[in-house]
């Protein structure tokens, strides 16, 4: 049996597949979710927050990973990225360490 996984499509997307994913996983219209998510974003904005978080935490179709998990891993592996946060550790230290 296959496992019921919470993924972004490919197909039926408007912009990054998040409410066709969505729709597919709950068993729901995707435009029940869009609508949802316009309500969202002319009642405070948080629409496009969350479609923003999702796009980032929910992976595409066929790939094992989100573009949040992939984005870590580089910056991880990154010299610079590793260079600057040894500053920022130190920098903290110091601050800490004075009188």
């Amino acid at each position: 049996m296959d496992k019921k996984r919470l993924q972004r499509t490919r197909d039926s997307r408007m912009i990054a597949g998040v409410c066709s994913g969505a729709g597919r996983y709950l068993g729901v219209d995707p435009n029940i979710l869009r609508l949802g998510l316009a309500v969202f974003t002319v009642f405070g904005g948080a629409g496009v927050l969350l479609y923003a978080i999702a796009w980032l935490l929910i992976p595409e179709e066929g790939t094992p990973t989100s573009l949040a998990e992939d984005l870590i891993k580089k910056g991880q592996e990154s010299p610079v990225v590793q260079d600057a946060v040894q500053k920022a550790k130190d920098s903290l230290n110091k601050t800490r360490t004075r009188p």
